[in-house]
């Protein structure tokens, strides 16, 4: 019984790492140009809306002196797990901070960024072409105040939360409230595949620069930003009453 359990034991040592397939996309009908496992050298780059119900993470991949840049599927390689730890730690931490922001005044800004660098408090202009060819930027839509919702389209709870936001655009954006949809799929198509029956009056375009992973979004729940006419980010989270709240207060400021 001791042999039988040392051959056992030596032949779980010997099994080769499991692998997963690096891909030149999100999908699984996407080409694979690789595989990956856990002890080659990796290095994830930033998290996308991959097929539901496994996130999609662009990563760098080392091997025999060569990096390969590609997509893998999942958390099962260390590397992405990882990664996936330390965002949600980041995105607790900015949700927190966040909060105080709202309830700070504006001078307060420089010291929030200070004690969190994670902590998004500011918009850069972005431009974007969306999914139906049309063309524009954060700036060129001139909003007294600005939502900015993150969504990925494998979720179909994305789709209440823009769905929600239309009722408040339709009653204040002649007040001053502007609106952009940021689809987390960077293809276009799985973003119309969710759009196709719906009739949202505010642009919607696919995140295909990575604004989801450069503010700290989760790729799997999304994210609506309150931001003021100086795209200064003024609240956070999930379409509801404190975003709701935040909007009217904003345009009912002098």
């Amino acid at each position: 019984m001791t042999q039988m359990h040392t051959i056992l034991l030596f032949a779980f040592l010997q099994a080769p790492a499991a692998v997963e397939p690096l891909r030149s996309g999100c999908s699984t009908d996407d080409q694979q140009i690789a595989t990956v496992s856990a002890i080659d050298s990796v290095q994830v780059q930033m998290a996308l809306a991959g097929e539901e119900p496994r996130t999609c993470y662009k990563v760098s991949l080392i091997q025999a002196g060569q990096t390969l840049t590609g997509y893998v599927l999942g958390e099962s390689l260390p590397a992405v797990a990882a990664f996936v730890r330390l965002r949600e730690k980041q995105s607790r931490e900015a949700t927190e901070a966040q909060a105080r922001i709202a309830l700070a005044p504006k001078n307060g800004d420089k010291a929030a960024k200070a004690a969190d660098p994670n902590l998004p408090s500011h918009f850069e202009d972005f431009s974007w072409r969306d999914f139906k060819g049309k063309t524009g930027s954060l700036s060129s839509l001139g909003g007294r105040v600005t939502l900015v919702t993150f969504w990925p389209p494998a979720n179909m709870r994305s789709r209440y939360e823009l769905s929600s936001i239309q009722p408040l655009y339709n009653e204040l954006h002649r007040s001053g409230l502007a609106a952009v949809g940021v689809s987390m799929d960077p293809n276009p198509q799985r973003m119309s595949q969710v759009l196709d029956d719906t009739n949202f009056t505010w642009p919607q375009v696919p995140d295909r620069s990575g604004l989801a992973a450069q503010y700290h979004v989760n790729p799997r729940a999304g994210e609506t930003f309150v931001l003021d006419a100086s795209h200064r980010v003024v609240a956070a989270g999930p379409m509801g009453p404190e975003i709701e709240k935040a909007v009217r207060q904003l345009l009912a400021a002098p």
